[in-house]
């Protein structure tokens, strides 16, 4: 009998539990900010065109897969367009197949498709059932679309990782011998023990303050950079939008290391620019591990 690979499964484990709680932060903030019965989140699956999703709030968590040119969520998905349906049942896009697996009963319907930065469609989110009865309005399909943007965003960076490292555990290595990681951090104490913890793998160069920060951006091209929230992490969110706008650091990764394990505080650091995010007290294996994944996207072309 072959022994088990103990870290792989837990890193599997792990992935696929972060992941699914981001998906289900999102859907439930869908629900709260839209006043919906249930939300589901669904992504595109390129290879095998098909849409998928295990989140469908208000039901048991399970996997639900179909043709993704199929309902309501197919067609926003094809179209690229918010779709708002007040009678699904007279509507014949509605797939009331998945109603009948599994025994909801579906009265309004409207759905906006999630996009990368690019705006490339990767999926489509989707609410059901205005509280209160009726159909949903013209504002909720205003609300809706500053919700998939926030999604888009979030999932886009979540797709992202996945990929890397999927392309990490097949073998890809970056080009560069020796890459540059800029750490932003004002403790001078975790400062070097990040620098002893990666020194041996990168050229750490710490800038203290986000005025540094923007000047070693602009300078030395940083391959990867770590951003140590403080405070209220306002600044630090600030300086990651800063570090956006500069050509020299647009397609750099940002993974930013925060006392915060809170979603909404994961989701607007995504917003603000960052790759990734990373919660403190971090494990150093953890950290190592995300910014060696992370510098795969360092040395993909743009």
């Amino acid at each position: 009998m072959q022994p088990t690979d103990d870290h792989g499964v837990a890193e599997s484990f792990s992935r696929e539990r972060a992941f699914d709680a981001l998906i289900d932060f999102l859907a439930r903030e869908a629900v709260r900010v839209m006043g919906a019965d249930r939300s589901s989140i669904f992504l595109l699956d390129d290879e095998r065109q098909e849409l998928w999703s295990r989140v469908a709030l208000g039901l048991e968590r399970q996997e639900l897969r179909f043709p993704a040119d199929r309902g309501i969520a197919g067609f926003v998905v094809r179209t690229g367009a918010v779709l708002n349906v007040p009678e699904p049942y007279a509507d014949p896009r509605f797939n009331q197949a998945i109603d009948r697996q599994t025994g909801y009963r579906t009265r309004s319907i409207l759905c906006a498709p999630l996009r990368s930065r690019a705006g490339r469609v990767i999926g489509a989110v989707q609410i059901l059932n205005k509280l209160g009865g009726g159909p949903f309005t013209a504002d909720d399909e205003r609300a809706l679309g500053t919700i998939a943007v926030r999604c888009g965003v979030a999932i886009e960076n979540a797709l992202v990782y996945e990929q890397l490292l999927t392309a990490e555990e097949q073998g890809a290595t970056p080009p560069t011998a020796t890459p540059r990681l800029m750490y932003v951090e004002g403790d001078a104490a975790l400062a070097e023990r990040v620098r002893a913890l990666l020194g041996a793998d990168f050229a750490v160069r710490r800038a203290q303050d986000c005025a540094e920060a923007l000047h070693v951006a602009m300078t030395e091209r940083p391959d990867l950079v770590l951003l140590s929230v403080q405070g209220d992490g306002q600044d630090a969110l600030a300086l990651c939008r800063a570090l956006r706008r500069l050509p020299s650091v647009r397609e750099i990764p940002i993974i930013i290391l925060s006392a915060s394990n809170c979603p909404d505080d994961v989701v607007k650091a995504f917003e603000a620019g960052a790759n990734d995010y990373l919660p403190k007290p971090f494990a150093p294996a953890h950290l190592r591990a995300k910014a060696h994944t992370w510098l795969l996207r360092s040395s993909r072309p743009s």
